[in-house]
């Protein structure tokens, strides 16, 4: 005899079909309303009905359930929870990739918090709808004492592991750890099975079945639907005694509990239930029940990439926002562990901000469809606004750390003494960047001459005078060791030793570490290593380093606005989508300086009617900082915009690293099988490493890095042989709107990405290379001193 197991829940959308926070309002009342089910349904136990079981799918909604909950309500719950009549969830949220290891450490350690308060151990997680994960998400549950993972992948434009659904196994951490996760079917399947009277659906189910049945006979479709079930699962060699489904209260997300799935079961296991058997549960009691069998599960290691992570890049201003406020909330964390003097602020509300913006929701339903419906905006900027005050709050919270350590305000006369420091645990290089008011450059006589000196040794340092809105930045290379603070001074003079030197008529900048070469319509050409004498581009370039490349996809009309999207399927454009690469036009402000040689290239793209790319190599090392910045015109159509990445080590035997949330990731090689190797969300960086050199590139604004081909067609997956000769060429994959639902109907804006490109001998480690990368991105802050 099988028996079905229930787990009946809501999915958590926050936005979606709502306002945030209705839904917040609602996910708590939810849990009202199955408190009273329960208290009511206590007496109709039977040999047919176990009793009345809820999951919370996230423990965010817990947690709004209780920042409102009464004294009588509160004790309610955390009786229902021992008891076993509401199951608790480890996973805080649904996310997407966007979220570091420490905020994932951060979200996943909320619930098993509560569950040491009440002595109850949270030891399961689900998520519903999300297409996979950080590797180092597996740690962050296992860490925190979650043991189990339950997932239901919605398969719109994604797909599950290894071919099938119902497939539980054991995930190897990158520590060797493990949790034991069940790939199940998609969230509302217990609702095509006919489970919830009033609230049957067939959206992935195709049969018989007709409206008629699906909307007004509940028994029929289970009577149908059930058996059928789970005679195909035996016939595919299912060897499990227990089947579990997901079931919503309302054929929609964000659903309320359902007491008529009491009588449903009643019925069913009076009439059929020594055949099939229904029971309601939780997911602490499914896990329980598995784990008692000990069962022979099948163990796999490595990344799980999410489908869905490409969505945040229709917001890539805000995304890059988020990127920012994340990095600056690790730096700040470093800044008070570094000086124990300093009191840490409380960063809470900043965490939760981040974590709402890594959410997997990022607009309403019809988004794409209706881009000027009410509701769109409301819930999008609302959306955004995670992102905005997050990184507000945390520069409040550094001002308030610098300041303690002796940072000035803004006040007449103060000094032109500066600190740089370095709170972590690694040297990091780079330049230090002096900030000085338009007024002090002419009151003080900066502009007619000055130096910078290191105020200990009374050395003056190279540098060179950038202008910024309000006034300029004297640029000087720095190097320091980890924990190390320098003081430096700028000091006026009467020689002017700070201006770069304009060159005319050339196709190239160098400097002791490299010279990159542009040529009229192929963009750059070449970026060689001057010490090794060795080219560090690919020689198959399907396209020149930092070169564009604009995709559309042809929409006849508005009414196909939705539908071609939605047609795309695991691609992310149409078969007749139009690919232009830039085309590159010139140079300009092209200079050689004692900091940096540097210059500006021009290209003309379909799509967006502005784009350059400012390129500064550093004089005192092997690095080059890039900025590319463009307008992109505003369109409904579906549109990709890709850079291309194509670096080399130059030796061969080489691999490709990308610093994913909690571990190194070899795309291709270090993931599950079945999984995406098109597109990968990524930290702060990727590497490619060889014997004895390596090549490191930051990715500080954009998350997504693109090795899959360009061109439509079928995506292979992980494990496919087709992937022992695919190229991989790497790209980063600035923005997209292929999405018909949830995510921005258009991408038009100003918009600046910025990489840094480093390579040498001690970038041959991948962990030293991405850490280069993180350390990198943090940049070498420095401070005006009272």
């Amino acid at each position: 005899m099988k028996t079905l197991y229930v787990i009946h829940h809501s999915h958590t959308d926050i936005g979606y079909t709502e306002l945030q926070g209705r839904v917040a309002r609602r996910h708590a009342d939810f849990i009202r309303q199955a408190l009273a089910i329960i208290e009511k349904s206590a007496g109709r136990r039977s040999r047919h009905f176990t009793g009345f079981r809820w999951q919370c799918e996230t423990f965010w909604g817990v947690e709004k359930f209780l920042e409102e909950a009464t004294g009588d309500e509160r004790t309610a719950f955390v009786e229902a929870v021992r008891s076993g009549a509401i199951g608790v969830s480890g996973s805080y949220l649904n996310l997407n990739e966007l979220l570091d290891y420490d905020l994932l450490l951060t979200a996943t350690g909320r619930a098993a918090d509560f569950g040491r308060s009440i002595d109850v151990p949270v030891d399961s997680a689900m998520t519903a709808d999300i297409n996979g994960y950080s590797w180092g998400f597996s740690q962050a549950l296992h860490d925190r004492g979650i043991e189990n993972l339950f997932t239901c992948i919605h398969t719109h434009h994604g797909m599950y592991p290894f071919g099938r659904t119902q497939v539980p196994f054991w995930w190897e951490t990158p520590n060797g750890d493990r949790v034991l996760v069940w790939s199940g079917e998609h969230y509302h399947f217990g609702n095509e099975l006919g489970i919830v009277p009033g609230a049957v659906s067939s959206y992935v189910t195709k049969d018989e079945c007709d409206a008629g049945m699906i909307f007004g006979d509940h028994w029929s479709v289970a009577e149908i639907r059930i058996p059928r079930y789970v005679e195909r699962l035996a016939d595919g060699g299912y060897p499990y005694d227990v089947v579990p489904v997901m079931a919503s209260g309302l054929r929609t997300d964000n659903a309320p509990p359902c007491p008529l799935i009491i009588d449903f079961v009643e019925r069913w296991n009076s009439e059929h239930g020594s055949e099939i058997r229904v029971e309601m549960t939780t997911l602490s009691a499914f896990f329980r029940h598995l784990r008692e069998r000990r069962y022979d599960f099948p163990v796999h290691r490595g990344d799980w990439p999410d489908w869905w992570s490409d969505g945040p890049s229709g917001n890539a201003a805000s995304t890059k926002l988020f990127r920012n406020a994340q990095r600056r909330l690790a730096y700040y964390h470093a800044l008070t562990d570094r000086y124990t003097e300093l009191e840490p602020s409380d960063v809470s509300e900043i965490e939760s901000d981040l974590i709402h913006y890594a959410e997997h929701t990022f607009s309403y339903a019809n988004s794409v469809r209706d881009p000027w419906y009410p509701m769109v905006h409301a819930i999008s900027e609302r959306k955004k606004a995670y992102a905005a005050v997050a990184h507000d709050g945390v520069e409040t919270a550094l001002d308030a750390a610098l300041g303690m350590l002796g940072a000035a305000g803004l006040a007449v006369g103060t000094p032109l003494t500066y600190s740089v420091v370095n709170p972590l645990h690694r040297a990091v290089s780079g330049a230090a960047y002096l900030a000085v008011g338009h007024y002090e450059l002419n009151e003080l006589g900066l502009d007619r001459g000055a130096e910078v000196l290191d105020v200990e040794s009374g050395e003056a340092l190279p540098c060179e005078l950038r202008n910024t809105p309000f006034g300029g930045e004297f640029c000087v290379p720095v190097r320091l060791a980890p924990g190390e603070e320098r003081s430096l001074e700028i000091r006026a003079t009467d020689r002017v030793e700070y201006e770069a030197r304009l060159l005319d008529g050339v196709e190239a900048i160098e400097t002791p570490f490299v010279r990159i070469a542009w040529r009229p319509g192929d963009g750059i050409v070449g970026w060689r290593d001057v010490v090794l004498g060795r080219e560090l581009l690919r020689g198959e370039l399907s396209h020149a380093p930092f070169t564009p490349v604009h995709e559309v996809t042809p929409v006849a009309d508005q009414e196909g606005i939705c539908t071609v999207r939605g047609d795309m399927g695991l691609n992310r454009k149409g078969t007749d989508a139009v690919r232009s690469p830039g085309c590159f036009v010139g140079a300009q402000g092209v200079r050689s300086g004692r900091v940096f040689a540097g210059a500006t290239l021009e290209y003309g793209v379909p799509g967006l009617s502005t784009y350059v790319v400012e390129l500064r190599a550093h004089v005192a090392e092997p690095r080059v900082d890039v900025a590319v910045r463009f307008h992109k015109d505003s369109v409904w159509e579906p549109e990709n915009v890709y850079l291309s990445l194509p670096f080399t080590t130059g030796t061969g035997g080489e691999t490709l690293w990308l610093d994913k949330a909690g571990a190194p990731v070899r795309p291709r090689v270090d993931q599950l099988p079945g999984t995406l190797t098109d597109f990968y969300s990524i930290q702060e960086g990727l590497a490619l490493t060889a014997r004895d050199r390596g090549v490191a590139v930051a990715t500080p604004d954009s998350h997504l890095v693109q090795l899959g081909a360009l061109e439509h067609g079928v995506r292979p997956l992980a494990g496919d042989p087709v992937l022992d000769d695919d190229p991989a060429h790497v790209y980063a994959w600035l923005m997209t709107n292929y999405w018909e639902t949830n995510f921005s109907a258009d991408l038009g804006g100003f918009y600046e990405f910025r990489y840094t490109v480093k390579w040498g001998a001690g970038l041959a480690d991948p962990r030293e290379a991405l850490e280069d990368c993180r350390a990198t991105n943090h940049g070498i802050v420095s401070f005006r001193l009272r």
